[in-house]
């Protein structure tokens, strides 16, 4: 071929120069609608290497035309530094040529070929040989060519053409489907006009009045599954109901009543033509009313699925977002044509309110990462002492955003009296609140708490909390709450003893070395409250036998709602009594995980060992 085909009419290059074919609006506007450019796209790189495997040629691309340039999302084989750019200018462009023409260009050999022989791809690409495979969009626009190169010289044979030529009609229909999500607007007017002509039906409205409140409380992928089997079992009763759901990389996860997962078998290279899939890619609603009608648009092994399930009748409705498809859910009936137009508008309505709470549980998820973020930036790393073992454990009242009030804290501070030796500021407090206010109020109160022990370190710790106490009120932090402050000091004889004041918060509980556990009476009003900022603040004493353990904690570990406080700390003390020679983790993870497994308040448990 010359221009078209060996021996055929040769075309002057001078005829192609013009762009003017490249810059047609719709090519353009289709070209855009892919979504592709000179980034790599994995499912065109396949046909690439399809082509380059079947044709056993070193090159073989899929390549884009604009009205400056050609863009490889596809490739295979390419030499640097072109597989680095995956595009070239025009001057380097066969392809363009097959966009023209919108007809195959094959080119035995480009040096001698009056049509390419002056193209820069011969020099700087090593093109030799060249054999194009127009591809198009369902207009008939020609967006570019799937093509394969070769180094030297050769005759394409009638059987590489043909091969060639089946492997292009795959990647164009891959091109149509990516385009064929641009439908979803014409589709949702469709969907709007069903909905205005069954207004009259009470029953259906019914549903959807349903359908419109059923997601508002949604904070997951299993919520939004649960609701969408709640609603269609009301009126459409399937015998089966799925959901194939997209993850934010845009990998698919199959929920558990997926037709793959309860298939006997499959390959991978089914999921892409399951009805669940096409139905994404196609932005449109499924719906084969019959077996036979499935069979005729399905491949067998999707038919031998079907019948597994014991489905005659199949709806696949996508999820729509913003960004792209969501998901999609399946429902299967046990009998045929059982669907009316009306039932296909029930779903898709369901399927609009399911999107936008899929989305909303996007969000969702996105907030839990940064509030657990952020409250992992809060909780303290705790110190490394000489002779001191330390173990702390926080658990959020709101799981969803891993945020509360509630903290400990441990820190170095400089020795009341002997700057060589070791001394700590220690605390455990509960901010009023159970959100990210709370988290942030709390992050400051022990920051505060840190500076005032920080730059007092001969005072008592009652003097500490009364010194934050004045800043709190003076700078308008508004901090509310209880706290226990603590200071840990080694004598000269290598033993620590304890001193501690108390704002309201549950006692710390000093357990000894033979099991006996003792609990550190004794409080004085909470912090932050009018009525007790004039309430004195009292300091308390104990020396700390070595193998001790001192075990600190916030009310959400032993007070449970309908539940004693006097109960909840009874059992914490029972707890520790018969666990006491576990290690310090243990003893701390055996508290949560008895006392509070499901604890609406946050959890504080601070434990250290005296060794």
């Amino acid at each position: 071929m010359a221009g078209h085909a060996e021996g055929g009419p040769v075309r002057d290059a001078t005829d192609l120069d013009g762009c003017a074919d490249l810059s047609d609006p719709d090519r353009l506007r289709a070209l855009e609608h892919t979504g592709l450019t000179a980034e790599p796209d994995e499912r065109l790189d396949g046909f690439a290497a399809w082509v380059r495997e079947a044709l056993d040629v070193p090159v073989a691309l899929v390549s884009l035309v604009r009205p400056d340039s050609q863009i490889f999302p596809g490739m295979s084989g390419l030499p640097e530094p072109w597989a680095g750019k995956r595009s070239t200018p025009l001057s380097h462009s066969f392809c363009r040529h097959v966009v023209l023409t919108a007809e195959p260009l094959v080119v035995p050999d480009a040096r001698d070929h009056p049509l390419v022989r002056d193209n820069l791809a011969i020099p700087d690409l090593g093109v030799v040989a060249y054999a194009g495979m127009p591809l198009t969009d369902a207009a008939g626009n020609v967006l570019g060519s799937l093509c394969a190169i070769d180094g030297t010289p050769r005759a394409w044979t009638d059987t590489e053409l043909a091969t060639l030529r089946r492997i292009a009609a795959a990647c164009a229909t891959e091109l149509r489907l990516r385009l064929a999500t641009y439908d979803a607007g014409r589709e949702e007017v469709r969907r709007d006009r069903l909905e205005a002509a069954q207004k009259r039906s009470f029953r259906r409205s019914q549903t959807l009045l349903l359908a419109s409140q059923a997601f508002t409380d949604t904070t997951d992928v299993d919520d939004v599954l649960t609701r969408i089997r709640a609603l269609v079992h009301t009126e459409l009763r399937p015998a089966y109901v799925g959901a194939v759901v997209l993850d934010e990389q845009h990998r698919t996860v199959r929920l558990a009543d997926d037709p793959v997962a309860l298939a006997p078998t499959h390959t991978p290279d089914l999921d892409a033509h399951l009805p669940s899939a096409r139905a994404m890619r196609e932005a449109a609603i499924l719906h084969y009313p019959d077996r036979r009608s499935f069979d005729a648009a399905n491949p067998p092994a999707a038919a031998a699925i079907m019948r597994h399930l014991g489905l005659h009748s199949v709806v696949a409705v996508p999820l729509p977002g913003t960004d792209g498809p969501l998901g999609s859910i399946v429902l299967g009936w046990e009998i045929p044509n059982v669907v009316e137009a009306e039932d296909l508008l029930t779903i898709a309505t369901i399927g609009g309110y399911a999107s936008q709470a899929l989305a909303r549980a996007r969000i969702l998820q996105h907030r839990m990462s940064v509030a657990h973020a952020l409250q992992n930036a809060m909780l303290t790393s705790l110190p490394t002492v000489d002779g001191l073992r330390m173990v702390a454990r926080y658990a959020p009242a709101d799981a969803r955003e891993h945020v509360g009030g509630d903290w400990y804290d441990a820190a170095a501070v400089p020795h009341p009296a002997h700057p060589g030796r070791p001394a700590l500021i220690v605390s455990t407090g509960d901010i009023i609140g159970h959100d990210l206010d709370a988290a942030m109020i709390m992050g400051q109160v022990r920051s505060m708490l840190r500076q005032t022990a920080w730059d007092h370190p001969a005072d008592p710790p009652s003097a500490v909390l009364r010194a934050f106490e004045a800043a709190d009120h003076g700078l308008h932090l508004g901090a509310r709450g209880t706290a226990v402050l603590a200071r840990l000091v080694e004598t000269a004889a290598g033993a620590w003893t304890l001193s501690w004041t108390n704002a309201g918060h549950p006692p710390p509980i000093l357990l000894l070395p033979g099991g006996t556990a003792d609990l550190l009476h004794g409080h004085d009003p909470l912090f932050g409250f009018e009525f007790t900022a004039d309430a004195p603040r009292t300091d308390r004493h104990r020396e700390i036998p070595s193998g001790s353990t001192l075990f600190l904690y916030t009310d959400g570990l032993v007070e449970h709602r309908g539940s004693d406080l006097d109960v909840g700390t009874e059992a914490l003390l029972d707890l520790l009594r018969r666990n006491h020679d576990r290690p310090v983790e243990d003893l701390v993870d055996l508290a949560v995980g008895t006392l509070a497994p499901d604890t609406p308040d946050d959890v504080v448990v601070f434990a250290i060992r005296f060794v």
